[in-house]
């Protein structure tokens, strides 16, 4: 996981996409997968180090704008973290979503999301 978010963000740095170059196939499907299913997780760990319930309704966005106070616990770096690597997710999914199409890409995210709420308490509805 960290070779693949230093590369990403190193070329987002440069002004690239960072965007791995996967076609569709079994191959695509099983980066994405891998991928997704890496960062996700590190995001549930965060998330719960944090005291926090992703997937309750409005929490993502108050992440994404940076609100601390949807914290049950005070962990400043974290939250950082946390909130840096959902940017990651969405990026991953965005390129799942072109590479792998729809169909495709809800399967990879629903299998994950039901993988980590079996470890997890990551909120919404399951």
């Amino acid at each position: 996981m960290v070779t693949a978010l230093w590369q990403y963000e190193n070329a987002r740095k440069a002004g690239q996409s960072g965007r791995m170059p996967v076609s569709k196939g079994e191959f695509g499907n099983q980066w994405y997968e891998k991928q997704l299913g890496t960062v996700d997780e590190e995001i549930a760990r965060l998330a719960t180090i944090c005291q926090i319930r992703m997937l309750d309704a409005g929490i993502i966005e108050r992440v994404v704008a940076g609100d601390e106070s949807v914290c049950g616990r005070r962990t400043p770096k974290a939250f950082r973290q946390l909130r840096s690597l959902v940017g990651v997710h969405y990026s991953l999914t965005s390129d799942s979503l072109q590479s792998l199409g729809e169909d495709e890409s809800v399967r990879i995210l629903t299998t994950i999301r039901e993988r980590l709420g079996k470890r997890f308490d990551i909120g919404g509805d399951r």
